[in-house]
């Protein structure tokens, strides 16, 4: 898998054998090869030693404040986020997880700030009324999408391109780095950039197989992924106006939006 995230991951694994001499080797497993991720999760909250990629959305299951990460506009950039992870409230939810039998290794992986894409502009939330958007299940981001006027509709991504093509959504919610590697530009006009979720990645894996580490290897462990996401971020973060570049080139129309008035609509 060539995805941004996936080369991150590929860097912790061989950064973490590197300074473990080899005594903890990770395999990174794109495109879900191993099962779901709720699949993969079960399984680490029962000891395996899996580690998953995961969000606030999918942790907030288990912590139900964790699924703030997913509201709209609850952070303006992924300065802001960060700023967040280091207050004792947040490091309170990690300890809250372990309770459940998940370990984070890392929050801060970055996937982009999230926009509504599809066939008709939309400046305020008046113009998604009644425009049906898909968005990811979890209920964070099903409230924030109703907060801002559109109809929430859950299918998986894979339909989404589809889905648009034939009408029979009207559009999504979608980080540059999807829009891009999608295509979804061959079948949507507009990318209304209201860039109301900032898509924060967490790598969680079995407290049952962590606890097992010696304690050298889990400091190694943590340090590393959290060198990695937060290195991989800030390329993220470097290729927001290249991929902006290549929406519009590909036939896109950037569409800025009245950002006050959607914040005001998520914060009612």
């Amino acid at each position: 898998d060539s995805s941004i995230i996936v080369k991150g991951l590929q860097d912790f694994a061989k950064k973490v054998d590197e300074r473990t001499n080899g005594g903890v080797k990770i395999t990174v497993y794109p495109s879900s090869q191993l099962g779901s991720e709720e699949d993969m999760i079960d399984q680490a909250i029962q000891g395996m030693n899996i580690a998953v990629l995961s969000d606030a959305a999918r942790m907030s299951d288990y912590v139900p404040q964790m699924g703030i990460f997913n509201m709209a506009y609850f952070v303006d950039g992924y300065d802001e986020a960060v700023k967040v992870m280091e207050t004792e409230t947040f490091k309170g939810w990690k300890d809250d997880l372990t309770k459940h039998g998940l370990r984070v290794l890392t929050f801060n992986f970055y996937d982009g700030a999230r926009s509504f894409v599809g066939h008709k502009p939309a400046t305020t939330p008046q113009d998604l009324k009644g425009q049906v958007v898909r968005t990811p299940g979890a209920a964070p981001y099903i409230e924030s999408i109703k907060s801002m006027q559109a109809t929430p509709y859950n299918i998986a991504w894979s339909e989404v391109y589809n889905g648009i093509q034939t009408k029979s959504i009207d559009g999504c919610e979608v980080q540059y780095t999807s829009a891009v590697s999608s295509h979804i530009y061959e079948v949507a006009k507009y990318v209304n950039k209201t860039e109301h979720i900032n898509l924060l990645n967490c790598i969680v894996a079995s407290e049952g197989w962590f606890k097992k580490l010696p304690e050298d290897y889990k400091k190694i462990v943590l340090d590393t992924a959290q060198e990695s996401g937060f290195e991989n971020a800030q390329y993220v973060i470097s290729l927001q106006d290249k991929l902006e570049k290549d929406l519009i080139n590909n036939g896109m129309t950037i569409v800025e939006v009245d950002k006050n008035a959607f914040k005001t609509a998520a914060n009612k």
